[in-house]
């Protein structure tokens, strides 16, 4: 959002860019506290923040998302991720997965997305009017492409964290584990080599 602010050609988005920023900063800020409220992220998740993960929101070859999509498709995804994300809260607190606190914390974020999807909504039917109707439709139409193939790689990324772990299990079992329990019935069990006492000849040499 803030590449965007400085990007951008047009005053008055330029201000509702940065109050965007100003408030996905925020939000961020309120996640991670209340996460620590509720005792932290688990160790998966940990190792998701450290290492990172590979989306459309980074710099990519020296461009940022406004730079690679323009404008006028920034805008669309811009209005189709609020709008998913206000959806979604909805859903949350319908069906009671919050608890008051979080619910608490939710319903001021959720004014602040409102005002996410207002806007971008109301710079998309400008386009609208100004005859552009088809290419507005047709950035709609790469968003939701393009954030559907994320999900289908988020997904295949835990299809591949299952069968590994399955695979691992697998090894573990098959092998590892007999190899273990048989070294512990041997005599003596798992010993290390002997050695010679005697020092090498080099170093016997030297010595003398």
């Amino acid at each position: 959002m803030l590449s965007a602010c400085e990007q951008t050609h047009r005053r008055e988005l330029r201000q509702k860019y940065f109050r965007h920023a100003l408030d996905e900063d925020r939000h961020s800020s309120l996640f991670r506290q209340r996460v620590e409220e509720m005792g932290g992220l688990s160790k998966r998740l940990k190792a998701l923040e450290v290492g990172g993960t590979s989306s459309m929101h980074d710099v990519v070859e020296g461009q940022t998302l406004f730079e690679r999509l323009g404008e006028l498709e920034f805008l669309a995804f811009v209005y189709i991720a609020e709008a998913e994300a206000v959806e979604q809260f909805h859903v949350y607190q319908k069906l009671g997965l919050m608890d008051s606190d979080t619910n608490t914390m939710m319903n001021g974020i959720l004014k602040d997305e409102a005002f996410h999807v207002s806007y971008s909504r109301a710079e998309l039917e400008r386009y609208k009017k100004d005859g552009r109707a088809k290419e507005v439709q047709q950035a709609m139409r790469r968003v939701k492409r393009r954030r559907l193939g994320e999900r289908w790689l988020m997904f295949g990324n835990g299809i591949g964290d299952f069968v590994s772990s399955c695979m691992l299990t697998v090894l573990y079992v098959l092998f590892m584990a007999p190899g273990r329990l048989l070294s512990g019935l041997a005599p003596g069990g798992l010993t290390p080599p002997a050695t010679d006492p005697r020092p090498l000849p080099q170093l016997a040499r030297s010595q003398g």
